[in-house]
C-alpha cells in the first residue's frame, strides 16, 4: 500500500492540486467518513430472473449491484497506521442481515473494500536453488537415484513474503464489552480453502473437501477466534492451515501437489501456486524432478525445478467444529481488495438425534437483529506486524 501520508477513500485518492482547496475550506478535501455501520435486512436468496429463479447471495469476492445495492451508500471508515508504520487510508464497509424462505433470521454479511497497490497472496513460501536441467543443451543435472539435491536442506530457503490479512473484531454489545468474536482472513492461509462438489471428482473426501460445496460454494473459511478480554484464543476445531508443509527448523517441503499435467481436478481445483491440498498431496522426494506449477503452465517448456521456484509453506485442509462458522472470499483487481464475509447470526453446533437444530457454540458472539454492537477492523498489508486499524465502529442490525 502507499506509505505516503495521503488519506485515501476506496481507490479514489483524495489529492488536491497544488494550492487548490474546496470553496470556503482551509484544508484539502477529504471524504466525510460515517462513524457507524447499519446492517439492513435482506433475503438470503433473491429473485434472479424474469422466470423468478432464485439463488443465494454469493460469497465470491465479486461485488454485484443486485447483492449490495440494497445496503445503500457504504460507510467510509478511517484506518490509521500504528507504531509499526502502517498507512492511513479508508475502507468502505457495507452490511446486511438476512432471513430465509421461512422468514427466519439467517446470516450476517459484511463487504469490505480498500486500496492496495499489490496483491500479496503468499505466506513465507519455500524457495529452491536446485536446477534440474541445463539451460544449454537441456542435460539433466540431477540424477535422483544417487543425488539428493532436491530434498537437501541447503537447496531450500524461506521467503520473507507475507500475505495480506484482515482481522474483524465483533464485540458483544454497544459498549465494546468482552467477550468478542475475532475473525481472521488470510489471502493464502484461509481464502483458498474452498469446498468442491463431490459429484465432480471420483473419490472425493465426502467428510472433508465436499462439505458445504452446494452452499456458498465459492467461499473459503476464516480463522475463528474468541476473546474473553485476555487476548484471542482459537475456537474449537481444526484450522484451514493447521498442516504445515515443512518440519520444525527446516525449509525443505514435505509435500507437493499431486496432479497430472494441466489436470487441476487432482488438486480439487485449488490453485497449485498457492495451495497444497492435503487430501491429494504426495511426498516431496529426490526423484520428484518436475515442478507441478510448471506442469500446469502450458506456456512453459521446461517443466523441471529451476532456481527461484517455490512450494507453498502451508498445506490446506477443511476446518472442523466452530472453525467452520465464518466464510468469505477476497478478490483483488486494479489496486483494490474486495472481501465478502458471512456468518450465521446464531452460530450453532451440529444437532444430535434429539435436536432439530444444535445449541449455539459457546465460543461465538451471537448476533441479534435490533441490537447494537461495536466492531474494529485491522488490515495487514503483506506483513504480520505492520497494520492499519480503525477505531471502534458502531454496528446496528436494523430490524
Amino acid at each position: 500500500m502507499f506509505r505516503a501520508g495521503i488519506v485515501r477513500a476506496g481507490i479514489l485518492i483524495a489529492i488536491a492540486a497544488a494550492g487548490t482547496i474546496s470553496c470556503g475550506k482551509s484544508k484539502l478535501t477529504q471524504p466525510n467518513p460515517k462513524s457507524d455501520v447499519v446492517a439492513v435486512r435482506g433475503f438470503e436468496r433473491f429473485l434472479n430472473s424474469s422466470q423468478r429463479e432464485s439463488r443465494e447471495l454469493l460469497i465470491d469476492g465479486r461485488v454485484t449491484n443486485i447483492e449490495w445495492d440494497l445496503t445503500g451508500n457504504p460507510s467510509v471508515i478511517l484506518l490509521q497506521g500504528g507504531a509499526g508504520g502502517g498507512g492511513n487510508y479508508y475502507v468502505l464497509v457495507r452490511s446486511l442481515w438476512t432471513i430465509n424462505q421461512f422468514n427466519e433470521t439467517d446470516g450476517f454479511y459484511l463487504l469490505l473494500e480498500w486500496p492496495d497497490r499489490t496483491e500479496n497472496r503468499l505466506q513465507e513460501p519455500l524457495i529452491t536453488s536446485a536446477d534440474v536441467l541445463s539451460d544449454v543443451g537441456g542435460d539433466t543435472l540431477i540424477h535422483c537415484q544417487t543425488n539428493d539435491t532436491l530434498i537437501r536442506e541447503s537447496s531450500w530457503s524461506r521467503s520473507s513474503d507475507q500475505e495480506d490479512q484482515v482481522t474483524i473484531e465483533m464485540f458483544s454489545d454497544s459498549l465494546g464489552s468482552f467477550p468478542a468474536d475475532v475473525w481472521r482472513w488470510g489471502a493464502e492461509t484461509t481464502d483458498l480453502c474452498t469446498p468442491v462438489n463431490g459429484t465432480e471428482f471420483v473419490g472425493a473426501n465426502t467428510t472433508g473437501d465436499t462439505l458445504g460445496a452446494t452452499t456458498h460454494p465459492g467461499a473459503g473459511y476464516f480463522e475463528d477466534l474468541y476473546d474473553m478480554g485476555g487476548g484471542p484464543v482459537r475456537d474449537v476445531g481444526n484450522w484451514t492451515y493447521i498442516l504445515t508443509n515443512h518440519n520444525p527448523g527446516s525449509n525443505v517441503p514435505l509435500f507437493i501437489v499431486s496432479k497430472g499435467t494441466r489436470d487441476s481436478r487432482l488438486n480439487r481445483a485449488k490453485p497449485s501456486q498457492y495451495v497444497v491440498w492435503s487430501y491429494v498431496e504426495k511426498p516431496m522426494g529426490p526423484c520428484e524432478l518436475n515442478n507441478p506449477m510448471r506442469e500446469d503452465d502450458a506456456g512453459v517448456r521446461d517443466k523441471s525445478w529451476n532456481p527461484g521456484d517455490y512450494v507453498p509453506s502451508f498445506r490446506t485442509s477443511m476446518p472442523t467444529g466452530s472453525q467452520r462458522d465464518v466464510i468469505g472470499k477476497g478478490a483483488w483487481l486494479a489496486g483494490k481488495w474486495a472481501l465478502e464475509v458471512r456468518r450465521d447470526l446464531i452460530a450453532r453446533q451440529p444437532p444430535d438425534s434429539s435436536q432439530v437444530q444444535g445449541d449455539p457454540w459457546p465460543d461465538d458472539v451471537q448476533l441479534v437483529p435490533g441490537r447494537r454492537y461495536l466492531m474494529r477492523i485491522t488490515i495487514y498489508d503483506g506483513a504480520t506486524k505492520t497494520s492499519s486499524r480503525s477505531s471502534l465502529i458502531p454496528v446496528y442490525l436494523r430490524p
